[in-house]
């Protein structure tokens, strides 16, 4: 469909944009419009550019810097990704531009891509390194922005909502590498191409480090209620599925290991290989308590968003409960058969007095887990290395996003 130069149009067809966040030096391939009301729910779209080739640079820049907001066509919106995808650098880093559009914009592609990951046909090893290659050209461009404390306030604006895995990927992948810029010192590097090389390993870990879920069934992911103890192993395979998926890719031994050990615990309870302490590879550790800390943030259909500083509460609370909640995981991991006999006395036919039976474990399964989880929210101190959870907490407090005195 060839673009007009003037749309009478509810609003519904276009895109809003920040003029700004247009690189005057790279050649568009999407016509800009501005908009005007018209009459009542209809407005008048006139195209203000459609060659950016036309105009010099200089000037081009002028007309960007005195448009408040400018329109883009949906049918170009393809073509709009791409050039977000090539100048998202240029954009992130534009000091012109708010931190919650850089946020937004950051989302939006990264979204994109995740699922674009999800998707893939792990069976080829082309598309195996045709993903990992896509994120890491992503958070190569971002990497200036999301290591920055103050880019906290986009994912400050991010919590609460609901839980998506995309999302959840992002957020875990940006706070390690927030965290990991703040910590430095940790890491024994010697020049910031070290340094840097360090945050895109571990942000791809970030990004990554739940691609196994595509091997969990969708109807135990989609889940809107709490897992069944089943349920609960199948989930704790997807670190194992996620390495093999990746297993050719050439992603460093660091963001393999944080990959598959990122839900190891300090004492050894975690999985799946129960590590502790000075085993768990560190960007492991840290990749599990960005993992843990966004989870605990994000709405479930089963339970409510925590507060950044209800989040942090949990996880560096003592659990007087600890040996019981022990008790449960040792029974989830081994996959016992729930501790209940279903004897139904009735003169039912066979079939329906088995699903009589099956419907009362159900429902034990179904309380074992409330139970579990709310021992889990006693206090999580076991999981995670005292300082690094103080670290994190010191670090993601240096937004002004945050508000976490009462902890530190």
């Amino acid at each position: 469909m060839d673009i007009q130069s003037e749309y009478f149009d509810d609003g519904s067809s276009f895109i809003a944009i920040d003029p700004v966040s247009i690189n005057p030096a790279y050649l568009m391939d999407f016509s800009l419009f501005d908009r005007y009301l018209h009459k009542k729910g209809l407005y008048r779209f006139r195209c203000l550019l459609t060659d950016s080739r036309s105009i010099p640079q200089n000037r081009l820049m002028e007309l960007l810097r005195s448009w408040d907001t400018v329109y883009i066509h949906k049918n170009q919106s393809p073509n709009y990704t791409e050039y977000v995808k090539n100048n998202l650098e240029f954009i992130l880093n534009h000091g012109e531009i708010d931190v919650r559009k850089k946020t937004q914009t950051l989302t939006t592609l990264s979204t994109q891509v995740i699922n674009e990951s999800f998707a893939a046909n792990f069976a080829s090893k082309h598309d195996c390194l045709q993903v990992v290659q896509n994120i890491e050209k992503l958070i190569s461009q971002a990497m200036e922005f999301i290591s920055d404390i103050e880019s906290l306030k986009g994912i400050a604006d991010l919590i609460g909502h609901d839980y998506q895995t995309h999302t959840h990927s992002i957020k875990v992948g940006w706070l390690t590498a927030t965290f990991i810029n703040s910590n430095k010192e940790l890491f024994g590097v010697q020049t910031k191409s070290q340094l840097r090389d360090i945050m895109i390993q571990a942000t791809v870990a970030g990004f990554l480090h739940d691609i196994g879920k595509i091997k969990i069934p969708r109807h135990v992911i989609n889940k809107a209620g709490k897992l069944s103890n089943i349920e609960y192993v199948l989930i704790q395979s997807h670190t194992a599925y996620s390495t093999s998926l990746l297993f050719e890719t050439q992603l460093p031994r660091s963001a393999m290991q944080a990959i598959l050990y990122h839900h190891e615990n300090e004492d050894g309870s975690g999985y799946p290989c129960g590590l502790s302490g000075d085993q768990i590879p560190l960007i492991a550790k840290i990749c599990h308590i960005a993992d843990v800390f966004d989870a605990l943030t994000s709405k479930r259909p089963y339970k409510p968003a925590r507060t950044p500083y209800e989040a942090l509460k949990i996880m560096a609370g003592e659990n007087p409960y600890l040996e019981l909640l022990r008790q449960f995981e040792a029974e989830v991991d081994g996959n016992l058969k729930i501790p209940v006999v279903a004897i139904v006395r009735d003169d039912y036919e066979a079939k329906l007095r088995r699903l009589r039976e099956r419907e009362i474990l159900e429902e034990e399964a179904q309380k074992r887990v409330e139970v579990r989880s709310k021992l889990r929210d006693k206090g999580m101190s076991h999981c995670f290395n005292k300082d690094l959870l103080r670290r994190f907490i010191l670090t993601i407090n240096k937004s002004e996003s945050f508000d976490l005195s009462g902890l530190l």
